[in-house]
């Protein structure tokens, strides 16, 4: 092993960069295997309806267009549930749409024109239901339930629903919140909102899919989650996960969007049904519609201060939009906001974070799920607290920010804080200090703001081997998602081995 940082943070070529500059990285709308069919969909206009009827002469016209090879409803497939944790979502919406850009019917055709055309002869009728669009009406008294059947659900977390409309709770607590605030000279209560925001991924989501003459399915998909993806799809179709078979495609970009099953499920009947592989792309106006962006929130924090500006308790109440599904989830249950107190030394502190379903678009994962949400929240309001005491907003951190020693707002007695050291680092490199520059017909704002997070959650395995010319080879089934992981691992790889 060599002493110093040989390869590591030097300036390097990344790795996948010649294959992607000369064309040969292949992504899964690339894969165009013998008499691949293309998949369409038809998807709802409406947030929250009745599907009344689907006209059957018009889907027999629709299968009578020339190039047209299948065209199916839901009444074509098996009635199953999917998702990644939480099996909550049809294949095809059965009965009742949930959001503006659910799935209704599906065509694999010739080529995109044909799929279109066919998909424009169908006639569908529907009974419009006054939608829920805010979080907050969603836990109201008297809402419209949008899942009775919940209970009924595989992967539902663990315990009582909190609201008829809740998908999971999550609550963490140290000390005695209303303690802390009865020692507090001030108590300021502000909430906060959030909107929807996609990962803005240059790819969009795509897979091709193939019952193959052995009755193995083969899969291609830009997901970074391979393995979860065959299981996914193994429960959904009803197939053990080992004739399931999920080929490596280049993943074109990914913060955290890319983790899931999408199409694939669809896909597979369609293939099923025509004995083809059939290709799904999303266009972009389908990725909005229907791409799982990050869940919009609202977010009320109720703190109290002494005179000093030392900081006694710390309540939040966080409600995440789900959207009509919770089926683009990752977990069970919540783990959002669960960093929300800040990095303070807060005695008594108590988070509820609850994801509800609307009837909008269903949420998944973007980078560092639930914290950026309730993060910003709670920095504004250190902000907002700041100016009440009229104490600066440096100044209030620093006499809060927690150091060694020191317990977390939740009890956790971190090692090694550096929170002071960067805060102060931060200090210095922005020029707070000094004065803002001033420049005719524009205001210069000047912020900050502070968080912790740890490295991250689960597990992977490598292998390495080393041939007799020395020649070192790593296997992942870790797809790189366009971050340049496949170079960072070569880099650790050469400083732990000694060699370039």
């Amino acid at each position: 092993m060599t002493s110093s940082y040989d390869t590591i943070g030097r300036p390097v070529g990344r790795a996948e960069g010649p294959a992607k500059v000369t064309g040969q990285a292949m992504f899964p709308a690339d894969v165009n295997l013998p008499g691949t069919l293309v998949g369409k969909c038809l998807r709802s206009p409406f947030p929250y309806a009745k599907i009344v009827s689907i006209d059957p002469n018009s889907v027999a016209v629709a299968r009578q267009v020339p190039g047209v090879h299948a065209v199916l409803t839901a009444d074509d497939i098996p009635s199953h549930l999917v998702g990644r944790m939480l099996r909550d979502m049809p294949i095809l919406a059965r009965d009742v749409v949930r959001f503006a850009g659910q799935k209704v019917v599906a065509v694999a055709a010739e080529n995109d024109d044909i799929a279109e055309e066919a998909l424009n002869l169908i006639q569908i009728k529907y009974e419009e239901m006054e939608p829920i669009l805010d979080p907050s009406d969603s836990i109201k008294p008297g809402a419209p339930v949008l899942h009775p059947d919940f209970a009924d659900y595989a992967g539902t977390p663990d315990g009582a629903q909190a609201y008829p409309n809740a998908a999971g709770h999550g609550s963490w607590s140290h000390g005695d919140v209303e303690q802390g605030f009865s020692e507090a000279d001030l108590i300021l209560e502000h909430s906060f909102k959030t909107n929807h925001q996609h990962q803005a991924y240059i790819e969009p989501h795509a897979s091709v899919v193939f019952l193959d003459d052995t009755g193995r399915v083969q899969a291609w998909v830009n997901s970074k989650m391979p393995f979860q993806v065959r299981q996914q799809l193994s429960e959904g179709i009803d197939m053990p996960a080992e004739q399931i078979r999920v080929n490596p495609t280049t993943i074109g970009g990914d913060f955290g969007g890319k983790g899931g099953f999408m199409d694939t499920h669809l896909g597979f009947w369609l293939s099923k049904t025509t004995g083809r592989p059939v290709r799904m792309t999303m266009t972009y106006i389908e990725e909005l519609m229907a791409g799982n962006p990050r869940h919009p929130a609202v977010m009320t924090f109720k703190t109290g201060v002494k005179k000093d500006g030392t900081i006694t308790a710390r309540q939040a109440h966080l409600v995440y939009d789900s959207g009509g599904y919770a089926a683009f989830k990752p977990q069970r249950g919540v783990t959002y906001g669960q960093r929300c107190l800040g990095p303070y030394k807060i005695p008594h502190g108590q988070i509820d974070s609850y994801v509800v379903y609307t009837n909008q678009v269903p949420c998944g994962s973007m980078r560092a799920p639930g914290d950026p949400q309730s993060i910003f929240a709670a920095e504004v309001q250190m902000d907002l607290i700041a100016r009440e005491l009229g104490m600066d907003p440096l100044e209030f951190r620093q006499k809060n920010l927690v150091q060694d020693g020191d317990a977390s707002p939740l009890g956790h007695r971190w090692q090694n804080i550096m929170g002071m050291r960067t805060l102060d680092a931060a200090v210095e490199e922005a020029g707070y200090q000094d004065a803002k520059p001033q420049t005719p017909g524009k205001l210069t704002g000047r912020g900050m703001a502070l968080c912790e997070r740890h490295v991250g959650a689960g597990s992977s395995t490598v292998k390495i081997s080393i041939d007799s010319d020395g020649v070192v080879t790593l296997y992942t089934a870790l797809p790189d998602t366009g971050s340049g992981f496949y170079t960072v691992l070569r880099q650790i790889l050469g400083q732990e081995l000694g060699v370039a």
